[in-house]
């Protein structure tokens, strides 16, 4: 009895196993990705958002809510940081669109404290339901010209160096001179 506990209990839990690793295979329903890899405070991006009817039935998009999770404040009364983009297009079953070719779904990053790396949560509102998906936009905090100055550093570094040098010599080879001694005029 304890042997046949142990044989089904292997086959349970390799069979939950199983069922995990094909559901993480399988395709997401949204997918997003921002127009470029980095972006600065103040500019502007493009973020694609693509969605996948896995249904044989056909669906249609009513809205696209965006969320960019760093970004969300309270600002002049008002919450920011979200968009939602309301439209009616259809999609086959077994099908995907392109989202950017019905809509312009443009972001600004903001040039306040709030500009920083954010994850973005989109939700797809279709008359069968809800899908969801998430990216990301990579805003890098150090700015773009921190190469330029760590040279400056360095050149200055070097030149403060040499300079030094330069004054430890000249004191070194001032303080060597050899001494005057005064011989007697001969007549």
């Amino acid at each position: 009895m304890n042997r046949k506990m142990f044989v089904l209990s292997a086959i349970a839990v390799s069979a939950i196993l199983l069922a995990s690793v094909a559901t993480a295979l399988a395709p997401p329903d949204v997918t997003v990705w921002s127009s470029k890899e980095k972006f600065a405070p103040g500019e502007k991006g493009t973020l694609n958002v693509a969605f996948y009817n896995d249904d044989t039935d056909a669906v249609a998009i009513k809205n696209v809510t965006i969320v960019y999770t760093s970004w969300a404040a309270y600002i002049g009364g008002q919450w920011v940081g979200n968009q939602t983009i309301t439209m009616d297009v259809p999609i086959s079953g077994l099908s995907s669109k392109l989202l950017n070719d019905v809509t312009d779904i443009s972001f600004t990053v903001p040039t306040d404290g709030r500009a920083t790396s954010t994850s973005v949560q989109v939700t797809i509102g279709t008359d069968s339901g809800y899908r969801f998906g998430s990216g990301y936009i990579n805003v890098p905090q150090t700015p773009s010209y921190m190469d330029q100055i760590i040279s400056l550093f360095t050149i200055q570094v070097i030149l403060i160096i040499v300079g030094a040098l330069i004054i430890a010599a000249t004191i070194f080879l001032s303080s060597r001179r050899p001494q005057v001694t005064w011989k007697a005029e001969q007549k």
